[in-house]
């Protein structure tokens, strides 16, 4: 059985502390997030973790907030960037050793947790805006991050199908933002943005470990209250559902690569208020199309037919789609197309027994059971829901799978339209 420890604290409207209370770890996790609307360009968002990691009003340098780590422990910060359907996540997270073996009963999580919130609510700037100098850095490794993904075709592939698939919406857009828009940054505008993600976001601060919810939850009050910042109501975080694919998409693009990507964009017919009560019957079809090693997609073309190098389904929750990706042989395309589409059509024609719906169950139990094996795994968990009104645990989603049926599979199967093909090919030059 799943350990549920997790306690929620709402300190304030848009503001919530999720923490989890276990000494099973060796070390301890913090988390503060921040969820605002995916922008079109998302430049001036995308930078704040990375230019907040660098230091701090107490810490004015890099070389500072470092030795300041490794007083507590050597523990460790980590800026990133995620979407979660149309809501842009910005996010600071820090490992740090538990509690438990810290010196003269010391509480190392809730140290950290103040070094976390100084970071967040008491920045190195003045009112000219961040300090020059790191801007101008932290704006050359955004440049390098986004042209970077070109370098993972089957990441590069993904992001030209979400672009092309779904042009005219937010979720288009690069979490990184765009060369033109990091390029034109300073220091004045990216502090306007930070006082805005910070009066208007939704944050969640996750704790794990030995931890005192009381006493995080007063000091993360005790920093809102001291930064100055005045909260608005918090921005509407909306994610727009194509329901049905109106027409079919299709792009090539040609690259010096061995292996060719192929990637299938699909509506799954579902409406943006329908997404959450459909979601158990589209997630375990599509893992029965295209999941695990049980799946139709790894069984049939990729292993009895050959086709692919690899090949899965993914459904993505708050956006209501499902991207299949596979790594060809060029040649191999138009076969591979049309066998990852007959294989969903068999679901659609009632191809379902108990044993696909056993196997599929089986595999999310397991996925669910382990959301929380390691301090990063309930830290991802909690953070995955950052956009949600209702805080599920682990085991409540497994409840809800639990129920699906074969007919349940079927019926979602039905409504999945394809929209958008993708095809990067690979050149004469290898």
């Amino acid at each position: 059985m799943m350990d549920n420890r997790f306690e929620i604290n709402e300190v304030a409207e848009g503001i919530r502390l999720c923490t989890y209370n276990t000494d099973r770890f060796k070390t301890g996790r913090l988390s503060f997030n921040i969820a605002v609307p995916l922008l079109k360009d998302a430049s001036r968002n995308a930078i704040l973790p990375y230019i907040l990691n660098r230091s701090c009003e107490e810490y004015k340098t890099y070389r500072e907030l470092n030795k300041k780590l490794a007083g507590l422990y050597g523990a460790t910060l980590t800026p990133s960037v995620t979407k979660n359907g149309e809501a842009h996540i910005l996010r600071l997270s820090m490992t740090m050793i538990d509690n438990k073996f810290a010196f003269d009963n010391e509480d190392i999580i809730l140290a950290c947790a103040e070094l976390l919130f100084g970071l967040v609510f008491c920045p190195n700037a003045d009112e000219n805006g961040f300090d020059e100098a790191e801007v101008t850095r932290e704006k050359r490794l955004m440049v390098e991050r986004i042209q970077g993904e070109m370098n993972d075709k089957r990441v590069y592939a993904l992001r030209r199908l979400e672009r092309i698939m779904c042009e005219n919406e937010a979720f288009s857009s690069n979490v990184y933002g765009t060369e033109e828009g990091i390029n034109a940054l300073t220091p004045e505008s990216i502090y306007e943005a930070y006082r805005n993600v910070l009066e208007t976001g939704h944050i969640l601060v996750n704790a794990v470990g030995n931890v005192d919810a009381g006493k995080i939850a007063e000091l993360l009050k005790k920093y809102i209250a001291e930064s100055g910042v005045v909260r608005k109501a918090p921005a509407t975080l909306r994610t727009e559902v194509v329901p049905t694919a109106d027409e079919l998409k299709r792009a090539t693009e040609e690259l010096p690569v061995n292996q060719g990507k192929l990637v299938m964009g699909f509506r799954t017919g579902v409406a943006a208020d329908t997404v959450e009560e459909e979601y158990p019957k589209l997630k375990i079809m599509t893992d029965i199309f295209g999941g695990g090693t049980y799946s139709r997609l790894f069984m049939n073309v990729r292993e009895k037919m050959s086709l692919c190098y690899y090949c899965s389904a993914r459904f993505y929750r708050q956006k209501g789609i499902i991207v299949v990706q596979s790594g060809i042989e060029d040649e191999n395309a138009e076969t591979a197309e049309k066998e990852i589409l007959s294989q969903l059509e068999s679901i659609k024609n009632g191809e379902v027994g108990k044993e696909d719906i056993r196997a599929s169950l089986l595999s999310m139990k397991d996925m669910l059971r382990s959301a929380c094996d390691t301090p990063e795994d309930i830290d991802s968990w909690s953070a995955s829901q950052i956009t949600e009104s209702r805080f599920e645990a682990p085991e409540e989603i497994e409840k809800r799978l639990m129920s699906v049926t074969e007919s349940d599979v079927v019926e979602a199967a039905k409504r999945v339209t394809l929209d958008t093909v993708y095809l990067l090919k690979g050149t004469e030059e290898k």
